[in-house]
């Protein structure tokens, strides 16, 4: 009897441990985030650690720990976030059909953002495909004919603010769920400065699948580290336009499924159009 007591506690408890673990949309979104999202909303923050510009939304943002982002973010000196819903419709055809957009390198070209300095809209991702190391050598994208718990690859990026960059890929699946995260593999410069190490520049993305909803609740954050103060003092790296590199993967990804979300490009309309406006 005593040792039935004692197996029946061990399997509740390893129940419990194992549910806590699970993703959902109140691992990330408060009950307020959700109503607002529930309304139509995107959320978005964004924190630089030497603020001369006065842009930060938030003194400090914390970053859930789950197991898919076990560490410390707060010495970061630039974070930002994004909350928001995709209405998407699953079912085995369309979850592959996802699946294999997440994890289509060559889709990612010709991605759009919301440029503050010119003020309007330009290209962000001139090109984009599959590698197999950091050589940078054109593969053709994976197309998966299953989803897996994990699959990892690399891609090389080019885009117009910081050139080339060549990212790690990790993409899990958990039962509905997904969680893209890309790791920037070699440092960034700006001007003459190196700016921070391999693997510092980090994008995260959680899609939380609601079935009553039919689509994703999704919370994106994307991490920077700063080791030349003289680039956060001059302005030279401003957390709108890393909250605007987050808006324009939002964008095109619902624009790969379907979605016409081109007005929701500028994530600070009215407030950040421009560096006259504040």
């Amino acid at each position: 009897m005593k040792k039935s007591i004692l197996f029946v506690l061990f399997i509740l408890c390893m129940n419990y441990i194992f549910s806590a673990d699970l993703l959902s949309k109140k691992t990330f979104l408060s009950d307020e985030d959700i109503k607002k999202i529930d309304n139509g909303e995107i959320i978005s923050r964004m924190y630089v650690k030497i603020d001369p510009l006065k842009e930060s939304t938030d003194a400090k943002i914390n970053i859930i720990r789950t197991k898919y982002n076990d560490e410390n973010f707060n010495d970061n000196e630039i974070i930002t976030d994004e909350k928001g819903f995709i209405p998407y419709e699953l079912n085995n055809d369309s979850k592959l059909k996802f699946y294999n957009i997440l994890s289509a390198y060559s889709l990612l070209k010709g991605m759009k953002y919301y440029s503050r300095r010119d003020g309007k809209v330009l290209k962000l991702v001139n090109d984009c495909y599959r590698v197999e190391s950091l050589s940078g050598k054109k593969h053709p994208d994976i197309v998966y004919n299953e989803i897996k718990p994990k699959v990892a690859n690399m891609f090389l990026q080019k885009d117009n603010k910081f050139g080339k960059l060549t990212y790690r890929s990790e993409l899990y699946n958990e039962d509905n769920n997904f969680v893209l995260i890309n790791v920037n593999l070699e440092p960034i410069t700006k001007l003459l400065f190196t700016v921070n190490d391999k693997e510092e520049f980090k994008i995260y993305t959680f899609f939380i699948y609601d079935e009553e909803k039919k689509g994703f609740y999704y919370y994106s954050f994307l991490v920077l580290r700063v080791k030349v103060d003289l680039i956060l003092k001059q302005g030279l790296f401003g957390p709108t336009a890393f909250s605007n590199r987050l808006r324009a993967a939002t964008v095109h990804l619902a624009g790969l499924i379907g979605l016409n979300w081109n007005d929701k490009l500028n994530a600070w309309k009215g407030i950040y159009d421009d560096y006259k406006k504040k």
